[in-house]
């Protein structure tokens, strides 16, 4: 009876040794007795371990990485909201300072300090120097704030 065992174990072993050779994919969830046994003495489960440890590893960088992105993205668009919060609080001014300017003129024309074409020409140069502030060209803007500070210093003299 022993022999009968002894004979049918030494079969099994080259099926076992068949198998280990097959055993390419080693995946436990997917793998039988023979695949199992090829996989545990052929190294598949640590290669397939390794593996897996180099996948998780490369989707943590990414991960990482694109968390670096966001942030990055993130402080793009703050500093972009602050810009435009800037630009919007310089056009405010322009636009407060330049309503000034427009009343203070009507004001010199009905006291008759200065010429309805004086007048007209400093409407003129308000109306272009509100075109070029509204430009968001930098160099616009300055330009129409120079206007502006030039208009300020002729009617300051009257």
């Amino acid at each position: 009876m022993k022999s009968f065992h002894l004979r049918r174990m030494i079969g099994l072993v080259p099926m076992v040794l068949l198998a280990a050779c097959s055993a390419q994919q080693c995946d436990p969830n997917h793998a039988d007795l023979f695949t199992g046994i090829g996989c545990s003495t052929g190294n598949g489960y640590q290669q397939r371990t390794a593996t897996l440890n180099t996948q998780r590893d490369f989707l943590r960088m990414e991960a990482e990485q694109a968390q670096n992105n966001a942030a990055a993205a993130q402080n793009n668009a703050a500093i972009a909201q602050n810009s435009v919060t800037q630009e919007r609080a310089r056009l405010q001014a322009f636009k407060n300072k330049n309503a000034a300017l427009r009343k203070q003129l009507s004001q010199l024309v009905q006291q008759k300090r200065i010429s309805s074409t004086q007048y007209q020409s400093s409407l003129n140069t308000l109306n272009t120097a509100s075109k070029l502030a509204n430009s968001h060209d930098e160099a616009k803007a300055a330009e129409a704030a120079k206007q502006q500070d030039a208009l300020v210093d002729t009617l300051s003299h009257l």
